[in-house]
C-alpha cells in the first residue's frame, strides 16, 4: 500500500507524539502549509499505525520516547509495511542509545525544538524528488536501504583499525574516504542532527573527527552501519572500478572549482558530489540485480550509454536513483542536483559556474580518459589522450559561455589524471 500519487493530490504527512502540547505546537507551527500538505496528528505509536492502515502517508515524523510503542518500534513497522514512506525522528533526546536504535531506521533526524523553517525544509526535501522515479517498487527498494555496501578490502582494513586502540582518527578517516558507500553513510549521519552539530560537514575526515573513535567503533562493529558484497554475486559490476571512477571525478571536480576560485565549501561540495555521482549504480547493482544485468547486456548489444539502457529497462536512471536516495538522507540541494544531472547536462544552467557544472564536466573528462564499460570486466582501459570521437559525445561545452575556461579545466584534469595514474 502506498500514498496516492495522482496529480493535484496533496502529500500526506503524519506527526506522532504522546504529548498533546507538542502536537498542538506542530499544528500551529505548520499552519501555513495546510494548503500544500494534508497533515494528520497522532497521539502515539498505536494510534499512528491505525491511521496508516486506513490511509498510507508519504512522510511520518515521530517522537522517539513514547509509552507503549516508541519511535524506533513505530519506524520499524513503517519500514516493513509502508517502505515507500519517508521516516523521520523528531526528538529532544540525543543519548547514544536512542541514536543507535534509529540510525538505520530513520531517513532524517530532527532535534527539538525544531525551528519551523527547518521542519518545512526537511519535509520539502523528502517530497521534492518523489515524482522523479515513477516505479513504486523502485521507490520502496530505495526507501528500505539502511546502509550502502563497502569494498570488502577497505571494510576489513577499517574493522582492523577500529579494533586497534592505537589507530588515529586520521587513519580511520583516510580509509572511509576511499569508499563511496562508507563516505555517503558517514556524511549522511554527521549532517543529520543526530549529534546536533552547528555547521554542515562536507569533508569525510572532518566528519570522522567530529564523531570520534568510540562512536565510529559502535557504528561499524556493533550497529553494522556498513555492509560488504561478494563480487561473485554481481557479475559485470566492479565496486572497485566504481570507486576508482568516482574518486577521479571527485578530484577533477575539486580541481575545476579551485581554478574558478570557488569557496572552500563549494570545493568540498564538488568533491563530495563527484564522489557520490554514481551512487545510484551501487544501489541498482545491489538491490535490482536482475535489472542491472539486463542493462549491462543492452549496453553491450546496442553499444548505447548506460543511462539510455537504464531508461529502456527500468524507466529511470542511476542518476535519478542516486539523487532520490541522498535527498531522502538529507544531503544539500547543491549535491543532490549535481548527482541528478551529471549525465543529463541539458538540465544544468550553463551561464554560471556551479557544483553541477563541475561534476558534469569532470565526469565527461574521466569517460574520455578511461573506458569503464561492461566489456572491460575489472580492467580499466586507460586512454593516452582524448580523441575527436570522445569529445563529440560531450556537447556540454557548446552551451558554456566560457570556452577558454573549458580548455583550462581540461588541462588541469589531465594533469590530475596523469598524477594519479
Amino acid at each position: 500500500m502506498t500514498a496516492a500519487r495522482e496529480t493535484g493530490v496533496k502529500p500526506k504527512i503524519l506527526f506522532v507524539d504522546d504529548e498533546p502540547d507538542i502536537l498542538e505546537g506542530l499544528r500551529l507551527m505548520l499552519y501555513s502549509k495546510r494548503a500544500d500538505w494534508d497533515m494528520t496528528f497522532a497521539g502515539g505509536g498505536s494510534e499512528a499505525l491505525a491511521l496508516l492502515r486506513k490511509t498510507p502517508h508519504d512522510v511520518v515524523v515521530t517522537d522517539m520516547r513514547m509509552p507503549g510503542m516508541d519511535g524506533a518500534q513505530l519506524l520499524h513497522a513503517v519500514q516493513t509495511e509502508w517502505p515507500e514512506t519517508v521516516r523521520m525522528i523528531l526528538s529532544g533526546y540525543s543519548d547514544q542509545e536512542s541514536v543507535m536504535r534509529t540510525v538505520k531506521l530513520a531517513h532524517r533526524y530532527l532535534s527539538k525544538p525544531c525551528p519551523p523553517e527547518d521542519m518545512k525544509q526537511a519535509i520539502h526535501k523528502a517530497l521534492r524528488l518523489r515524482d522523479i522515479i515513477l516505479s513504486v517498487q523502485i521507490k520502496q527498494l530505495i526507501s528500505r536501504i539502511e546502509s550502502l555496501p563497502a569494498l570488502p578490502e577497505l571494510y576489513r582494513r577499517l574493522t582492523m583499525a577500529l579494533m586497534n586502540e592505537g589507530s588515529s582518527l586520521q587513519r580511520i578517516g583516510d580509509i572511509i574516504a576511499q569508499d563511496v558507500g562508507m563516505s555517503t553513510s558517514i556524511l549522511r549521519l554527521v549532517n543529520s542532527s543526530f549529534f546536533g552539530l552547528p555547521t554542515r560537514v562536507s569533508n569525510v575526515q572532518h566528519a570522522v573527527k567530529l564523531l570520534g573513535t568510540e562512536t565510529i567503533r559502535v557504528l561499524i562493529l556493533s550497529i553494522h552501519l556498513f555492509s560488504t558484497i561478494s563480487p561473485r554475486n554481481f557479475p559485470g559490476f566492479s565496486l572497485k572500478k566504481l570507486w576508482e571512477h568516482s574518486t577521479r571525478v571527485a578530484c577533477f571536480a575539486r580541481a575545476i572549482a579551485e581554478i574558478e576560485h570557488a569557496s572552500p565549501d563549494e570545493r568540498d561540495n564538488c568533491f563530495i558530489a563527484g564522489m557520490l555521482h554514481d551512487v545510484g549504480k551501487l544501489v541498482i547493482a545491489t538491490t535490482m540485480t536482475s535489472d542491472y544485468r539486463k542493462v549491462l547486456n543492452l549496453v553491450r548489444e546496442k553499444e548505447i550509454r548506460m543511462c539510455d539502457a537504464e531508461m529502456e529497462v527500468m524507466k529511470t536512471t542511476h542518476a535519478d536513483v542516486g539523487a532520490y536516495l541522498i535527498s531522502l538522507w538529507g544531503f544539500s540541494d547543491t549535491i543532490v542536483e549535481a548527482v541528478c544531472w551529471h549525465s543529463t547536462e541539458e538540465q544544468i544552467d550553463c551561464n554560471r559556474f556551479s557544483t553541477a557544472v563541475a561534476v558534469a564536466v569532470a565526469n565527461s573528462f574521466d569517460h574520455e580518459y578511461v573506458y569503464i564499460g561492461p566489456n572491460q570486466g575489472n580492467r580499466n582501459n586507460h586512454k593516452s589522450k582524448p580523441n575527436k570521437e570522445d569529445s563529440e559525445k560531450f556537447r556540454f561545452a557548446d552551451r558554456l559561455q566560457y570556452l577558454q575556461e573549458m580548455r583550462d579545466w581540461r588541462s588541469v584534469c589531465h594533469r590530475t589524471f596523469d598524477k594519479e595514474r
